[in-house]
């Protein structure tokens, strides 16, 4: 026993200093950089290492703004972006200077957004439309001759003389996270194009719940709904086994947000675009999955280091290397630091500054006003790090690196993992039964379709009130995950859920079978296909 937790706790340890050697640096380089294209470039600008390249006269700006995203869930073992796992979060990297001690300045999208189009703090009462930001980065860039393409999810900022036919009054956001957020993005994709200089703004609502996809780009069913209502709402906060679940489904929808941003960059290299662009990406916010809580996206002296920590990565027109660079910059900075890359004046006062300068280097404090502007949560440096550590420390326990490890480390007797059940001891059904959502889906799983159940739940009857059982589920007879009973608060029914991985479900009928696991290992079936 004592020779197992070591080796499980050597590598633990390692990354911790890995990652504590990263967070404390304030600018190394990353990976050997390498050129995207060879697209032909005209006039010198200073990239953000400070050497001179050569970009268009007028570059491409590409913005994109993820939703709910912490970004230190982008680093792996080594504190830095998990290549194995986030790929094209990693290949972006290797040309853009990457932020990792980023951090939002509210922890709402509807406030959090109009921001990082602006530059300036948000206040109460401010609506976010045109009406409460009438000068943002879409006037700065429209006036000096740049055609805007701007995809809002949560906003209606950009104005009418610059983007026809947009809206003058936010959108319902709920609507837009339950339908076409897939399409939506990958229409926003298909719309960049070379031409004229343009900016294209995207707001993407990912990693944001619903968390139905999966990093092959499936679904996990077809429409948004949980199969479990309310599995991902405060009515489950706080059960241990489910939210570390529902952390698990939020990193499994983090792949697919990977693969759109891969989509991305595929797009802008194959139309000789990359180099004359200059690319930025942000999430508006971050997100806490602390147990037993009532409120995971408010910010508190609590959850700080979750909520605040956001992903930031600009890749200048022309940039050749990779570069960390530890300033404390803010979502307010964003659009200085545009305006400041392109060599332009921002055309009135922001409060934010250009990621690069010298009164951002400076900065050690993180500060976001509470959701009702009551008051400041203020967090120095230090302290922020050594908590952003403590929950590095714990994904990776529980997470691990790559795909894999999405699957293996959450949930009792993970011992049981990979074993079949001919080796297994097994009984019949008792008194205990269980029912499965969906269960036709597993009678014809189809390559060719974008739905594959890989998340298996349902509900169970017969219990006694209150008592939670530890689980195991079978596809196509062998252990593929594991995983604990839970109750919703105000529902008496005891419920269960289990993420498998998709390639266990081969082509045609499957079967699947959910058993409780016993004293002595002891499998007794509850429910199957």
């Amino acid at each position: 026993m004592r020779n197992l937790l070591i080796r499980f706790l050597a590598p633990v340890l390692v990354a911790a200093a890995a990652i504590f050697a990263l967070v404390s640096t304030a600018s190394e380089s990353q990976h050997g950089g390498r050129t995207a294209t060879a697209a032909q470039l005209a006039r010198p600008l200073v990239d953000p290492d400070g050497k001179a390249v050569r970009a268009a006269r007028k570059p491409y700006v590409v913005l994109i703004v993820m939703d709910e995203l912490p970004g230190d869930s982008l680093r792996g073992p080594d504190g830095r972006i998990d290549a194995r796992r986030w790929p094209h979060f990693a290949s972006f990297a290797r040309n853009a200077t990457w932020f990792p001690n980023a951090f939002t300045s509210y922890d709402s999208t509807p406030k959090a957004t109009p921001l990082i189009l602006d530059g300036r703090r948000p206040s109460k009462g401010l609506p976010p439309d045109h009406r409460g930001h009438p000068r943002t980065i879409f006037d700065m860039l429209g006036r000096r001759g740049y055609r805007i393409r701007a995809s809002e999810e949560a906003t209606a900022i950009c104005p009418r003389r610059w983007c026809p036919g947009a809206r003058t009054r936010r959108p319902g956001i709920l609507g837009n996270l339950n339908r076409g957020r897939r399409e939506r993005f990958e229409q926003f994709i298909a719309s960049i194009r070379p031409g004229k200089p343009t900016f294209w703004m995207k707001h993407v609502l990912l990693p944001h719940g619903p968390y139905m996809f999966l990093p092959s780009g499936k679904q996990t069913r077809a429409g948004a709904k949980d199969p479990i209502p309310g599995m991902n709402s405060p009515q489950g906060f706080h059960d241990s086994f489910l939210t570390r679940h529902n952390e698990q489904r939020y990193l499994l929808q983090l792949g697919f947000a990977d693969r759109e941003l891969g989509r991305l960059l595929d797009r802008l290299v194959r139309l000789g675009m990359y180099d004359d662009t200059l690319l930025v990406l942000v999430a508006d916010h971050g997100m806490d999955f602390e147990i037993g809580v009532k409120d995971r996206r408010r910010v508190s002296s609590r959850n700080i280091q979750e909520i605040g920590t956001v992903p930031l990565f600009v890749k200048a027109p022309g940039q050749r290397r990779s570069r960390v660079n530890g300033s404390y910059a803010s979502t307010l900075d964003v659009t200085p630091t545009i305006a400041d890359v392109l060599n332009l004046r921002l055309p009135y006062r922001a409060d934010g500054r250009s990621a690069f300068s010298r009164a951002v280097r400076r900065r050690r404090t993180v500060s976001l006003p509470t959701r009702d502007f009551s008051r400041r949560i203020r967090i120095s440096a230090r302290p922020y790090e050594r908590r952003r550590r403590a929950v590095m420390r714990r994904r990776l326990r529980y997470y691990g690196s790559g795909l894999t490890g999405l699957y293996r480390g959450i949930g009792p007797n993970r011992d049981l993992l990979g074993r079949s059940l001919p080796g297994l001891r097994t009984a019949g059904p008792g008194s205990v039964r269980g029912s499965l959502v969906g269960r036709r889906a597993y009678a014809s799983v189809r390559a060719s379709s974008l739905v594959v159940p890989a998340q298996v739940a349902g509900s169970l009857q017969g219990g006694r009130r209150g008592a939670k059982r530890d689980l195991a589920v079978a596809v196509n007879g062998r252990i593929e995950a594991v995983a604990r009973s839970f109750y919703l608060r105000g529902d008496r029914r005891e419920h269960f859920s289990a993420m498998v991985p998709e390639e266990t479900l081969h082509e045609g009928r499957n079967s699947v079978a959910v058993y409780e696991v016993g004293r002595a290992r002891m499998l007794r079936l509850l429910a199957r296909t």
